[in-house]
């Protein structure tokens, strides 16, 4: 099956997007913050890269689904969506529960 006839998941093309912008922009950042001097800039390319991302990801979610290569989501892969996310939420408070903690020595 070559890539003209393939079928995708709905929301592929948007994570597939975001993640490289997140990668992008970060990079960016980090360039910036450099060439300046000033780590406090090296924040910026993120929401940049992650707002060209997106807006990328949307665009060509939209252009294949008019094409008909999208299709929804099975029960198995909202499942691990939701695990995935549930996973993320749970990391993300751990992560703020030792910064508290180490604050507090």
């Amino acid at each position: 099956m070559n890539e003209q006839q393939q079928i995708f998941p709905e929301g592929h093309f948007t994570g597939l997007w975001t993640g490289i912008g997140i990668a992008i922009g970060t990079g960016v950042g980090v360039a910036i913050a450099v060439a300046l001097g000033n780590m406090a800039f090296m924040g910026i390319g993120l929401p940049i890269g992650l707002a060209i991302g997106i807006a990328i990801g949307a665009s060509q979610e939209a252009k294949h689904k008019l094409e008909g290569k999208i299709r929804p989501l099975t029960d198995t892969e909202k499942k691990r969506q939701k695990v995935g996310l549930y996973s993320g939420v749970a990391l993300i408070l751990g992560g703020i529960l030792v910064l508290i903690m180490m604050m507090l020595k």
